[in-house]
């Protein structure tokens, strides 16, 4: 049976949608290609060694569970393998396919409820944020990807529903609450426990966290204890990052990507939540639900902030803003009305978010440190033997192009750090594992090390790299037959 004139003008408009978002994902994903926080050169490495035959790790022969998004680190090693592009890359590429497939999986559920130009502008939004390319090779991209997924076909495969909101979990742990939350919208809307979507879900959970048991021995990441220990020992007050001070962390970010209207933007998208529980579907009641839940948890829970902890939550708030012009101008009547009321809403993104965000994904060249990180590794790459190791607190950057163990005074990938992190024994951390090389940034944290007299009379400054501004790395090695302190216990 032929469709009819609005079901070919509805498909249209997705199809157009989609090839656009596509387009804007890949442009974007080439042009900040390899662009990643420190932090996910972690879950780089890991993926890396596990493809060059070393092992799921992130030093080789040591078996820690150092990354919260194992799953994303074995895709990208297969993704790798099968295909020999540069693993950095291919987290920018796998990032613009998730942002993609979510805008396009609301824009068939925002069809599906009448309400496919607030899904195409949100949509539009999603894809382009700069926010969100700030975190590109998070596995919560999937993570959220998946759930929704999850949600769209638990009409089609309760089983099969299961099973991607379990995969979800691999991507992020925390996508655990998405998994609940799911679980609840099912059975609230059929009225019985979906046992079949429970089992599968909880079936790949519990596959994963054994694999985990059985290769790590823990199904918890390491990283978990080591940021907890980190935030611990920031004493209470302005500069702490988590607990009541979580939200307030985010505060000097959200300005460079959403603009000075930030706060309006913000308190508008959070607003529209409420339109997204009230207008959505299963799927975009999902995402609001899973927004709000982390919002609230994270503070609770007394996690630290890092920016890629609220991507789910810059996503609803993106979508909330939408739909919220949508309902507001729907409310005034006449079309005319509608598309002035809807335009003044959104006033925010067209003055102050879209500006913003195009001069961050158009002038952003890798953070200046980062660059600095990469350059050092590769003069220890060539200057050292591989069984040499590094000492530094900040190690995804640097361990992934030195190819060298990195020790981490930070403890993520180095458990015996850990008890020393939670007092700020930066030194005893160090004496725990000396290494022949040490790095240190001028963006602090080492001093406590370097203005030891022993480590002045053990080490030797073999290269320098000036970043500017003051800013400068310099690289020690220890002498030949040098003698350092013995190690210790951990002390304030």
């Amino acid at each position: 049976m032929p469709a009819s004139p609005a079901e070919s003008t509805s498909r249209a408009w997705v199809r157009a949608a989609a090839a656009v978002w596509i387009g804007i994902a890949a442009f974007l994903a080439v042009r900040l290609s390899g662009l990643a926080q420190d932090d996910f050169f972690i879950t780089y490495r890991y993926a890396w060694n596990l493809a060059a035959g070393n092992g799921f790790v992130f030093n080789a022969g040591e078996r820690v569970f150092g990354l919260t998004d194992p799953g994303i680190g074995l895709l990208l090693a297969a993704l790798h393998f099968v295909t020999r592009l540069p693993i950095p890359a291919l987290g920018s590429a796998v990032t613009g396919a998730a942002l993609a497939g979510i805008a396009l999986l609301v824009l068939l559920e925002g069809r599906d409820r009448c309400r496919t130009t607030e899904a195409v502008v949100g949509g539009t939004l999603v894809v382009s944020s700069s926010y969100l390319w700030l975190n590109q090779g998070a596995g919560v991209f999937l993570a959220v990807l998946l759930l929704l997924l999850a949600a769209r076909l638990a009409d089609r495969s309760l089983w099969i529903s299961g099973l991607l909101a379990g995969a979800a979990v691999w991507m992020r742990p925390d996508a655990v609450v998405g998994v609940g939350l799911l679980g609840l919208l099912l059975w609230i809307e059929r009225r019985r426990l979906p046992w079949a979507y429970a089992f599968a879900g909880t079936a790949v959970i519990a596959a994963g966290a054994l694999a985990a048991w059985a290769y790590f021995g823990s199904v918890v990441p390491n990283t978990l204890a080591a940021k907890n220990a980190m935030a611990a020992v920031i004493p209470a007050g302005s500069e702490s990052w988590a607990g009541g001070r979580f939200w307030a962390r985010s505060f000097p970010i959200l300005p460079r990507h959403w603009g000075a209207q930030w706060r309006w933007i913000a308190a508008l998208g959070l607003l529209g939540h409420g339109v997204l529980l009230a207008k959505g579907g299963r799927m975009i009641r999902l995402l609001a639900l899973f927004s709000l839940a982390l919002a609230v948890a994270y503070p609770l829970l007394d996690v630290p902030f890092f920016t890629w902890y609220i991507v789910p939550s810059a996503i609803a708030v993106l979508y909330g803003l939408a739909f919220l012009a949508g309902a507001a101008g729907r409310m005034s009547g006449r079309r005319t009305a509608a598309v002035a009321v809807g335009l003044l809403l959104l006033l925010p993104v067209f003055v102050s978010l879209v500006p913003a965000s195009w001069r961050w994904c158009r002038n952003h060249n890798w953070q200046r440190h980062l660059r600095t990180y990469r350059e050092a590794a590769l003069w220890i790459r060539g200057h050292s033997a591989p069984a040499d190791e590094i000492a530094y607190v900040e190690i995804g950057v640097l361990a992934f192009y030195s190819e060298r163990t990195v020790v981490d005074l930070m403890g993520l990938v180095t458990p015996e750090a850990i008890p020393y992190v939670e007092v700020g024994d930066l030194v005893g951390a160090f004496l725990a594992r000396p290494a022949r090389f040490v790095v240190f940034h001028s963006r602090g944290r080492m001093l406590p090390l370097l203005n030891r007299r022993w480590f002045q009379s053990a080490y030797e400054q073999v290269a320098r790299f000036e970043e500017g501004e003051d800013r400068e790395l310099t690289v020690y090695r220890r002498l030949p037959g040098s003698r350092i302190r013995p190690p210790r216990k951990p002390k304030k």
